[in-house]
């Protein structure tokens, strides 16, 4: 029988003295988590350095901000946090650290996070899938460490949350390799995020080296948590919690799948969001191509000049502008500098071929440059700016207009987003001589 001298120095099995089991030597943690893990643990005893301590008067060491493998030679139980990822420098870490010569393998810090992160298979198995879930996946787009599958020195790996990549980095894993004789090296690698569900892992961690030995991991070790040994408001509480931690974990996961979702159909208006920008973006016969699109886009009937059979061989208007017998001629100009009012002379040219071919003169003549068009459309200049009397004479003596592709797409807009009608913005191409600007209002928009 054990006397109640020997129950509190902790007389847990035949010849064994000692604080209670599971022993738990803790590095790094804060007080409040000493106080979380004494509420799960046999004993607790928190040091700054694990030499302040015998090891074999501990059977876990559990650390903060710290490598998988640290103090593997003295506690060969380990229940280990990784430390906050810091970023001074970005760019995509290739998941290969730790070296052939021996170098033991270091987290590091991925600064491009992979848009899709895993849960494996070996989670489910450990039924602690919703665990890893709720307490190592990192928020979307942020920063995190990783290591990984194969690391120095060698571990078997049961990968618990990975990137979804061709080369992953591991988030959480739990690492294991045979010692010397029945011992076996088992650290559980967590991110610094699953500090705040520290007695959920240190009960799973208990749980799981309990199979190796209970004497070491009693059952025991969390009775007052027990629905056996608790008061019924403590269970009302306790299931109340859980309730809301399945619940939550329900809408995280549909709240991830919602994001890959949209997500992906993001991703699908990759290619269309390009053609769309062509009209700022391209030069030679892809922005004719973009021009004519956004004109057609607005209602008009647009001839690729270079097509039509009096122009054959001939160098003439890039595009012919129709609105019920309203025609304007259109040279359309992309530079990486700045527009030539040189250019303005072309269209002029075009006119009076047109003029006898048609016996008629065009009702407009349209000079359309897409300038700087490697820069940021908003810190583009101006195009022509300077060069005011010329564009004064091209309005009055051609009905001339110059339509920057930036007015020309913030036109195209207005009506895409139901801000103008597409007869609306004909109507004030139609009517605006000297300067288009997709800003003045059709009232107000004519230069006469």
């Amino acid at each position: 029988m054990v006397s109640e001298a020997d129950a509190r120095i902790g007389f847990m099995s035949v010849g064994y003295f000692g604080a209670p089991r599971p022993r738990v030597l803790a590095i790094g943690m804060s007080d409040d988590e000493i106080e979380v893990m004494r509420s799960a643990s046999g004993s607790v005893v928190a040091v700054t350095s694990p030499f302040e301590a015998h090891p074999e008067e501990h059977d876990v060491l559990v650390i903060a901000n710290a490598e998988f493998h640290e103090h593997s030679g003295l506690f060969p139980r380990r229940l280990v946090f990784a430390g906050k990822p810091v970023s001074p420098t970005k760019g995509r870490v290739f998941g290969y650290v730790g070296s052939d010569s021996g170098a033991r393998s270091s987290a590091v810090t991925q600064n491009s996070p992979a848009r899709d992160l895993e849960v494996t298979a070996d989670a489910g198995l450990l039924a602690i899938e919703a665990l890893v879930r709720r307490s190592c996946m990192p928020s979307p787009g942020a920063i995190y460490k990783g290591l990984p599958a194969s690391v120095n020195p060698a571990r078997d790996a049961k990968i618990l949350l990975r990137e979804r990549l061709d080369r992953p980095l591991t988030l959480a894993a739990i690492f294991e390799s045979d010692g010397w004789g029945d011992t076996r090296d088992s650290a559980i690698w967590l991110p610094h995020t699953a500090r705040a569900h520290l007695k959920d892992w240190l009960l799973f961690a208990f749980g799981m080296w309990r199979e190796r030995n209970p004497e070491m991991f009693p059952v025991t070790a969390d009775w007052m948590s027990a629905d056996e040994w608790s008061a019924p408001d403590e269970i009302r509480a306790r299931n109340a919690l859980t309730a809301f931690d399945e619940e939550e974990e329900r809408r995280q996961a549909q709240a991830a799948e919602q994001r890959a979702e949209l997500v992906a159909a993001m991703d699908s208006t990759a290619d269309h969001g390009t053609a769309w920008r062509s009209l700022i973006s391209e030069t030679g016969e892809e922005l004719v191509a973009a021009v004519k699109g956004a004109l057609e886009y607005l209602g008009f009937t647009v001839i690729d000049s270079d097509a039509l059979p009096e122009n054959k061989d001939k160098k003439q208007e890039d595009l012919r502008v129709i609105d019920d017998g309203w025609v304007a001629l259109a040279e359309v100009k992309g530079y990486t500098g700045s527009a030539k009012s040189n250019d303005l002379h072309q269209v002029t040219r075009a006119a009076t071929t047109f003029a006898l071919i048609e016996q008629r003169t065009p009702d407009a003549l349209w000079y359309i440059p897409n300038t700087q068009r490697e820069i940021d459309p908003s810190q583009r200049e101006t195009a022509l700016a300077g060069r005011d009397d010329d564009l004064a004479s091209f309005a009055k003596e051609h009905d001339g207009c110059l339509i920057d592709t930036r007015d020309l797409f913030a036109l195209r807009q207005r009506v895409a987003t139901g801000e103008c009608t597409a007869e609306e913005a004909r109507a004030l191409l139609k009517d605006t001589r000297g300067r288009f600007t997709a800003e003045l209002a059709p009232e107000v928009s004519a230069e006469n």
